[in-house]
């Protein structure tokens, strides 16, 4: 009888052990998998800007802030512009409703000193599509195409005297 008590003990014993084994190896690993998961803190990496550099490394010419009033004439009618950045072969226009890739359309700005020039321009880029909170400026990028001479000079001379006194842009 004490053979099979004792037999009876060491089964028991073995069966918990066993037991007690395959609940710790099933918490242990819950747990590791919780915390790779997650990822240590040192690997969190910060959030990467928007691909600004994208359009930065197509420009041809070198940009200049500014704060100018225009006013552009698409396919939707006229609409208020400020022009906010500038340089000889385009501009970033702010607007409530950027137009579509593409769309050719003409742009009048006020020159500071000199009044208003017309120009014929396309959108490159928009914002329109990205959220607001994400948005300093909703507008588009533009390229100046099919000016006459005489508007290019006049828009050439309008960005030389921005460079030069940069307070009255």
């Amino acid at each position: 009888m004490e053979t099979a008590s004792s037999m009876l003990a060491v089964s028991v014993g073995t069966g918990g052990a066993i037991f007690v084994g395959f609940a710790l190896f099933w918490f242990v690993r819950v747990y590791l998998k919780k915390r790779t998961a997650a990822g240590p803190a040192s690997s969190v990496k910060p959030p990467t800007p928007l691909r600004a550099a994208s359009w930065e490394e197509k420009r041809s010419q070198p940009r200049l802030a500014v704060s100018w009033h225009a006013a552009f004439t698409g396919h939707r009618g006229s609409s208020p512009a400020q022009l906010k950045d500038i340089s000889l072969g385009g501009a970033f226009v702010a607007c409530a409703n950027p137009l579509p890739l593409s769309e050719r359309f003409l742009i009048t700005m006020d020159l500071p000193g000199r009044g208003p020039l017309e120009l014929k321009a396309e959108v490159l880029w928009s914002n329109i599509h990205v959220p607001a909170d994400r948005v300093i400026h909703r507008g588009m990028g533009i390229r100046f195409i099919d000016n006459t001479e005489e508007n290019r000079k006049i828009w050439s001379e309008a960005v030389a005297a921005a460079l030069r006194s940069p307070a009255v842009a």
